[in-house]
């Protein structure tokens, strides 16, 4: 007999196997699927039919007729970002190892389609959410609203006040406590901390450990708020190294924001180093090769993404994988230099 899935390029489907032997779909699909309410005989007719085909079952449809899914949804801040790539490069590989799919998307640092993606998420019902949220985590709420009893993980993120979530982030303390304390060892009277606008603000606690350690160690502080795109971060490094008396240090949230630093200096034909100091977060692999190299916090992203995918496979107890740092001295990172005056 011929059916369709004979067609060239087509595979067979469950409705050929259901012709083949003269039932119904939703017979076949219960014997094939080991379900009760088939006779033996024609259980056996159906799955030697499926075989001769070379009938596959879509384990998609297969687990949202089940209401159960391998495909898991991450959601990011900023894909641009190279720091996402490689924590996600972790990531996929234990999904990969374990047979599920990643199905990644970027809220390009707004509430409102961050706000759409976990819908849309909750909507397809992937089995669990990673986010790198924008934000103190409203997001994370309105996943637990939408998908009760489903795991997440907070990537880069405080998340205060939500509960029943895991968090995967580097040592906040330490990334911001090692590149303060050697700016005061090379004689730095003053550092300014880049951090996103109040309301877009992730990770508050490295905010808080700036403060306290410039008073501790007799730093003047300065912090610059700005939307963490390059553009935005060069406009208002350069209205704040314009200044009369600017700080000496920058330390920024990321590699990827110290470009952009970078280009401010610049901007201002101040070199970077002996004009102004610039560190960065995650040690990215260009990073190096910026003229002058540049000093940055190193973390493992890899198992960073590793860690957060196994708490969405094995969820459990709430735990934090926080990430060991250290801090990667390179020119960038110099003695206060001799500043020239600004009119």
């Amino acid at each position: 007999m011929t059916t369709d899935g004979d067609a060239p390029g087509r595979p067979a489907g469950i409705r050929d196997v259901a012709r083949a032997v003269g039932v119904s779909v939703a017979t076949a699909s219960l014997a094939i699927n080991g379900q009760p309410g088939v006779a033996e005989e024609t259980r056996r007719r159906i799955v030697a039919a499926a075989q001769r085909l070379g009938y596959r079952a879509n384990p998609q449809a297969q687990a949202l007729r089940r209401g159960r899914t391998t495909t898991y949804g991450f959601v990011v801040r900023n894909f641009a970002n190279p720091f996402f790539i490689e924590v996600l490069s972790g990531a996929q590989q234990v999904a990969a190892d374990a047979g599920a799919t990643l199905l990644v998307l970027d809220s390009r640092y707004s509430l409102e389609r961050e706000r759409r993606h976990v819908q849309e998420l909750a909507a397809q019902r992937v089995a669990g959410l990673a986010i790198a949220p924008v934000g103190p985590g409203e997001s994370l709420r309105l996943w637990q609203v939408l998908r009760p009893g489903a795991p997440a993980v907070a990537l880069n993120a405080a998340a205060d006040g939500v509960t029943g979530i895991c968090r995967v982030c580097p040592d906040n303390a330490a990334a911001v406590e090692l590149p303060m304390r050697r700016l005061a060892e090379l004689g730095h009277g003053s550092a300014a901390f880049l951090s996103a606008p109040r309301h877009l603000m992730a990770d508050p606690d490295r905010l808080r450990h700036f403060r306290r350690l410039a008073r501790e160690l007799g730093l003047r502080p300065r912090v610059v708020y700005s939307l963490l795109t390059i553009a935005d971060v060069q406009q208002a490094v350069a209205r704040m190294l314009a200044e009369p008396h600017p700080p000496t240090a920058i330390i920024t949230n990321s590699d990827y924001t110290a470009h952009a630093v970078y280009k401010a200096a610049r901007e201002l034909s101040l070199p970077v180093g002996p004009g102004v100091s610039v560190v960065g977060h995650d040690d990215l692999p260009t990073s190096e090769l910026l003229d002058p190299p540049l000093a940055t916090i190193r973390m493992d992203l890899w198992a960073m993404g590793q860690a957060l995918m196994r708490r969405l496979l094995e969820p459990g107890p709430a735990d934090d994988y926080v990430a060991g740092v250290e801090l990667v001295e390179r020119p960038s990172l110099q003695p206060p230099g001799k500043r020239r005056n600004r009119s």
